[in-house]
């Protein structure tokens, strides 16, 4: 072998070996050297300064020298991250985005409805309906033979002298001219009808029929009718010498609500609000924030909440007082829609997935607005995701879904009826309650809000008082919801999945409801 190629050789074997070993401070990145005062301090290598062998051909301290010796963010970055000192700031967004996962629908509408003030935590609120006017009969009835008869029905009360009643569904016999029914072709037949002609000992109606039967010249014979037969109460009609009639008074019924004294406290160092930070969160935002939590948190009371009034020793015998949720003081229930059929799977629904269909969503508007008195003609449904998903996939031709309508400063999906509007909004409360397929149906016309004590915010003096060195804040509200006329609004929940399917996730609600 020639000197010259040995010579060449043995000069990158050298270079290998300082590559690996750190030899005169090459690739490998020389430790830094601490300071006696503190710190520590990285040195540019020997062969920067040009012309060491160890610099290879490169000339003038090669390029795998070239970095030592040099503040950088990289170097540096590496330096302190090992010792676990945040030396560099990051780049920070310095506006904090206020997370709002949930809205509150109902403490907002609630903040725009009918508000009275109270005097006291307990609430004692009226309401008077109108007399019925429908029943059924009691007990099942043979054909009269007399000129009338008791008459037993599941609500007695509701009927005095002179009232007229519709026998549903069961045709008249005679017409005033004394002709059979039977015998007219070109006119259609009225229903039975009778006539309130006294009471018996218990109440119950004496009646004699308009259309009934001949007796004794006259169609005052009553056919037999069955259990479960459906009247109508229609109006009076009085004798032409008749100067009085039956009579009747209805008298309002009194319920009792109590309110609840809502609370959240705000507090703040001295050192903490003077300290430097790396985002800007101060005082304002803790407040801010503070605030919707008690909202949220009055949301699920308002709607779930039971009332009480619980005296503590541990808080000198003064009484807590406990707010009833809207969702119990609804008049009706009614079930939404049907579990998935094979029909509903073939054109992209889940399995026990619910549908619901223009028939059905008929119907449901229907329950919502008819015989629920004269309240607006404008629903709000309050639900969960499962509940506004199934209302969301209606693939509609009868129902006109408008455009979002924005009220209350909330944004509702909107369906058009022929009984009256239907507006939705969702509520992630429903879903955390494990109610996700169920909704509340509220009349806006008929809720009130009592207040005791509007909504205030006071500021505690505590460094005054010698407490503590802070700032303080308290919001307040004593208030608590009621409904009007209950049969305007209803607790509304998805068709239950069969259990041997599975089961939805209100099902341990539906028990305890």
């Amino acid at each position: 072998m020639k000197k010259s190629t040995f010579n060449r050789l043995f000069s990158i074997f050298i270079m290998v070996m300082a590559v690996i070993f750190g030899v005169n401070g090459q690739v490998i990145m020389a430790e830094a050297a601490n300071l006696p005062d503190g710190g520590s301090t990285e040195s540019g290598s020997a062969a920067e300064a040009g012309g060491a062998p160890a610099a290879g051909e490169a000339g003038n301290g090669g390029a795998a020298r070239q970095s030592e010796g040099i503040k950088s963010e990289t170097q540096g970055r590496e330096h302190f991250n090992e010792n676990g000192t945040e030396y560099y700031l990051n780049d920070i967004d310095e506006k904090i985005t206020k997370i709002r996962p949930m809205a509150t629908p109902v403490d907002q509408i609630s903040r725009y409805a009918t508000t009275k003030s109270a005097n006291s935590f307990v609430v004692e609120y009226w309401s008077i309906g109108t007399r019925p006017i429908k029943t059924t009969v009691k007990e099942a009835t043979v054909e009269s033979t007399g000129t009338s008869m008791v008459l037993k029905v599941e609500d007695p009360t509701m009927f005095t002298l002179d009232d007229t009643i519709r026998v549903v569904g069961v045709k008249a016999i005679t017409n005033y001219k004394g002709v059979a029914y039977s015998t007219i072709t070109d006119a259609p037949t009225p229903d039975l009808e009778l006539c309130v002609c006294g009471k018996d000992t218990e109440g119950y109606p004496i009646v004699y029929a308009v259309n009934g039967k001949l007796v004794n010249k006259q169609a005052i014979g009553i056919p037999a009718l069955k259990k479960g037969q459906k009247l109508i109460r229609m109006a009076k009609s009085c004798g032409e010498m008749d100067v009085q009639t039956g009579r009747f008074n209805n008298l309002p019924s009194n319920e009792v609500q109590y309110c609840q004294n809502f609370m959240i406290q705000v507090e703040q160092t001295t050192f903490d609000k003077i300290a430097a930070k790396r985002v800007d969160w101060d005082f304002s935002d803790i407040e801010e924030d503070s605030i919707y939590d008690m909202r949220l948190a009055m949301e699920g009371t308002y709607l779930f909440g039971d009332m009480a009034c619980i005296k503590h020793e541990i808080k000198d015998g003064s009484a807590q007082w406990f707010t009833k949720g809207i969702w119990w003081m609804a008049g009706k229930d009614i079930e939404v829609g049907h579990v998935a059929t094979a029909d509903d799977i073939k054109k992209g629904y889940n399995k026990n997935e619910r549908v619901i269909t223009d028939l059905e969503l008929v119907d449901i508007s229907k329950d919502l607005f008819v015989g629920t008195g004269i309240g607006n003609k404008r629903k709000v449904i309050i639900a969960g995701s499962d509940f506004v998903s199934a209302f969301s996939k209606i693939d509609s031709d009868k129902f006109r879904l408008k455009d979002t309508v924005d009220i209350w400063k909330l944004k509702f999906k909107s369906w058009e009826t022929d009984f009256g509007e239907v507006l939705m909004i969702h509520s992630e409360l429903f879903d955390l309650f494990g109610m996700s397929d169920c909704g509340f149906a509220l009349d806006p016309e008929f809720l009130v809000k009592r207040v005791h004590l509007s909504w205030t915010r006071n500021v505690l003096d505590l460094k005054a008082a010698g407490i503590r060195n802070t700032d303080a804040v308290v919001i307040q509200e004593v208030a608590c919801l009621y409904l009007k006329y209950p049969k305007a609004h209803a607790r509304m929940r998805l068709a239950a999945v069969p259990a041997t399917e599975g089961t939805s996730d209100t099902e341990e609600t539906k028990a305890t409801a």
